[in-house]
């Protein structure tokens, strides 16, 4: 029963978290479609669209830091610049 309780809970947390976020404006990156990816610095459509790519191709990212890593394009001084802006909630594994 506590092997189904558990995920159960992080699960719900998880999405706690994640709507508290996007209330206060910020982008999950890892769910983010190109008209929220675009309110980033220095993201229009087509690196919004990369980016959006990857994470389709690849699976979610794991921080900004991984973002930078891949994608082109996206450097850690770009990546500076959305602190604040865009989030990497955790995963609920």
């Amino acid at each position: 029963m506590r092997n189904l309780i558990i995920p159960g809970v992080v699960g719900c947390l998880m999405a706690v978290i994640t709507v508290s976020l996007l209330a206060q404006g910020m982008v999950d990156i890892n769910s983010a479609g190109t008209s929220e990816l675009e309110k980033l610095y220095r993201v229009g459509p087509k690196l919004a669209a990369r980016i959006i790519a990857e994470r389709e191709k690849n699976g979610p990212f794991a921080s900004l830091g991984d973002v930078a890593v891949r994608v082109k394009g996206i450097g850690p001084k770009m990546i500076g610049r959305w602190e604040g802006m865009a989030v990497i909630p955790p995963v609920a594994e």
